[in-house]
């Protein structure tokens, strides 16, 4: 009796342990192009990963211009309760980084990257920085819990997404794993420390990675599952 005790406690702590894994886990697949393809399946590492991203409010600028019976109009802006800018930054036990920028829509079931600041993926076996602006994010439903109540910033606990990312990378560079910034910037290349509508993720504070344009730049294509889940992040 004691010995199937024994072996019952086990099994559980094993599926238990696999459970809580498969929480927080990546199937991704790499397809470069001219070269051979790249599956991972990964885990975000909670420990640095402390949170799944960060949410705030997508604004619409509405207004109008010019005097009516003597007021003058001005141009202000409103907020959308269904649409969310996302950004997210992953970071894998088997050292890959991936920021994400995305539309979130409470309405829909995917988004688009953000053609400005969109994604970086560095690091890991693929070994080279893959830079892009398009691609698309699928969460299904209760893939991702926003709410949509809250309209103010908050932080991401957990998300069950589907990606397909579309850049490039320099197949003569390397790239080790780094802790990616966000930063202001007037041009999309340079950063700058005035106020901005627009950010870009950077390596150095200084210049954005944007989109690869060397002789040498091939295409990449990015597709897999991303589930993550923050433990310590409380639902808002």
């Amino acid at each position: 009796m004691l010995r199937l005790i024994s072996i019952f406690l086990i099994l559980s702590s094993f599926f238990w342990g696999c459970g809580l894994k498969n929480e927080n886990k990546a199937e991704v697949s790499i397809f470069p192009d001219g070269e051979a393809s790249l599956y991972f399946l990964g885990e975000v590492d909670s420990d640095i990963t402390t949170s799944c991203g960060q949410a705030t409010p997508a604004t619409t600028t509405t207004g109008t211009t010019g005097t009516t019976t003597g007021t003058t109009g001005s141009t202000g802006s409103t907020t959308n309760n269904t649409r969310f800018t996302v950004i997210s930054q992953l970071i894998f036990k088997t050292k890959e980084t991936l920021n994400l920028r995305f539309t979130y829509d409470s309405t829909q079931i995917q988004g688009k990257i953000d053609p400005q600041q969109g994604f970086v993926l560095a690091g890991g076996l693929f070994g080279k920085t893959v830079q892009g602006t398009q691609g698309t994010v699928e969460w299904f439903n209760q893939g991702i819990n926003i709410d949509t109540a809250l309209q103010s910033a908050q932080q991401i606990s957990f998300f069950n997404l589907e990606i397909t990312l579309n850049g490039t990378y320099s197949s003569s560079a390397t790239s080790s794993t780094n802790i990616l910034n966000s930063c202001n910037t007037l041009d999309g290349v340079n950063c700058t420390s005035g106020t901005s509508t627009t950010q870009c993720f950077t390596s150095d504070n200084r210049t954005c990675l944007v989109q690869n344009t060397t002789s040498d730049a091939k295409s990449v294509i990015i597709r897999g599952t991303l589930k993550c889940n923050a433990p310590n992040i409380v639902p808002q």
